[in-house]
């Protein structure tokens, strides 16, 4: 949509990717005039390298207060996506059968059992701790050349890529509310109080603004006088050919798909904004594929890619009032948190209050953390 330099909304939202998607697509419901700038293809889109895991049971463990918060997103995905498909007639193919992590040693298992007890006094998530012979229930054809796993009933999976695109044919019903292609280079103040948003094709006025561009936060948020701690993590997947069905929990290695592939996975590297794949991670990834599931050896993978995670230093979402009227949202979690990001946290933007459930994610929680500079005195 061609867009001129008169027109003006209620909130703008900076980004298209599932964090941004959701949140405009939850503006929209709420009865607010929504702009949702979407940079296009040439933006990271961390929805490419996604397993699409919507899940609670590996959230929390360096912030307590995710893991309850991770949890109310997996409660209410269901209703979401029922919602979500009824008003695009797109299938987000989710299933919720459980979801496993793997523990490959002893150690790993005894140290992920400690950190899942903790998190369930804080959040009330239940687990079990499985053995291999007792996995094979859920996941036929695993091995025993590993130590066990652990074991959540209420998580799942869908399909990451038809998520993004049900958010987006969702936004775009709204006549203007989807600007695509359209690569924000700065933010202003507005001339009669709020923000304006400035782009090639043109510029938006609004009354609030809505920083969910992942990586093109770090721009954003400098546009405020902001510094965020975020940093990018590239994670590379596999792909295989088409199998027939035999899993239907996905873990953070393997998981089938519904076409019969299995996306193989699990990699996190630190290498700044690099998304090549490399011979060394593919190998290790398809390797300790096989280590699990040793049929996997006879299936053939036909492509690769990489994607980039945004992460905070304690691998939380982020959300919080930077500036009057200017919201940050940011997370590695876009499919487990879409429910709560379009529901209750696009709830607390059209209202302008963050509410004390609010409150662990706010940036501050960075600056509390850093230690104050040693005093001399003489």
């Amino acid at each position: 949509m061609i867009y001129g330099k008169s027109t003006g909304v209620d909130i703008a939202v900076i980004g298209g990717g599932l964090v941004g998607a959701a949140i405009a697509y939850g503006l929209l419901e709420k009865g607010q005039s929504v702009a949702m700038f979407d940079e296009g293809e040439a933006a990271f889109r961390a929805s490419r390298g996604n397993f699409g895991l919507v899940c609670a049971g590996a959230k929390g463990d360096k912030l307590e207060d995710y893991a309850p918060w991770a949890l109310q997103g997996v409660e209410v995905w269901a209703d979401f996506a029922e919602r979500l498909t009824a008003a695009t007639a797109i299938d987000l193919e989710l299933e919720q059968n459980g979801g496993m992590v793997f523990c490959p040693e002893e150690q790993d298992l005894a140290a992920r059992t400690a950190t899942m007890e903790r998190l369930r006094r804080r959040s009330g998530l239940d687990f079990d701790v499985l053995r291999p012979a007792e996995i094979a229930r859920y996941m036929p054809g695993v091995s025993d050349n590993f130590a066990g796993g652990i074991f959540c009933s209420i998580d799942g999976a869908a399909n990451p890529l038809k998520l993004l695109r049900a958010l987006h044919a969702a936004v775009s019903r709204t006549p203007g509310a989807s600007r695509q292609d359209a690569r924000v280079s700065r933010i202003e103040p507005g001339s009669g109080g709020g923000y304006r948003i400035v782009t090639a094709r043109g510029t938006t006025d609004c009354q609030k603004v809505v920083l969910a561009a992942g990586l093109g936060n770090l721009a954003m948020a400098e546009c405020l006088g902001v510094k965020l701690p975020i940093v990018p993590m590239r994670g590379q997947i596999l792909v295989t050919e088409r199998h027939d069905p035999v899993l239907t929990v996905p873990s953070e290695q393997v998981r089938q798909n519904r076409n019969g592939t299995f996306l193989l996975g699990g990699s996190w590297e630190d290498v700044g904004y690099d998304t090549s794949t490399t011979f060394e991670v593919t190998r290790d990834i398809a390797a300790l594929a096989v280590r699990y599931f040793p049929f996997l050896k006879s299936v053939r993978l036909v492509r690769s890619w990489s994607a980039l995670r945004i992460l905070a230093p304690d691998n939380a979402p982020i959300y919080d009032e930077i500036a009057p009227g200017a919201y940050l949202v940011t997370c590695h979690s876009g499919v487990s948190l879409a429910a709560l990001h379009s529901g209750k946290v696009a709830g607390w933007i059209a209202e302008g209050i963050l509410p004390e459930e609010a409150a662990p994610f706010h940036l501050g929680r960075f600056a509390a953390a850093t230690p104050e500079p040693e005093v001399a005195h003489g």
